[in-house]
């Protein structure tokens, strides 16, 4: 298991795989930072993209 806190506020998750994270993740981020997930409406599906491969690596160098 691997925890990691949320790239915005200090709330650890923890989960064996990435894709459990990013779950996890979705939920909080929908719930807690609502006003950020709106925003990034209108961010290019390459701006995403390139969030979830930094995550990716930092969530397997733990």
């Amino acid at each position: 298991m691997k925890t990691m806190s949320c790239d915005m506020c200090e709330k650890e998750f923890t989960a064996q795989t990435f894709e459990q994270w990013f779950s996890q993740m979705k939920i909080h981020y929908m719930t807690d930072h609502s006003d950020f997930m709106e925003q990034a409406k209108n961010k290019s599906k390459e701006e995403g993209m390139k969030w979830m491969s930094e995550m990716k690596t930092k969530f397997e160098g733990k």
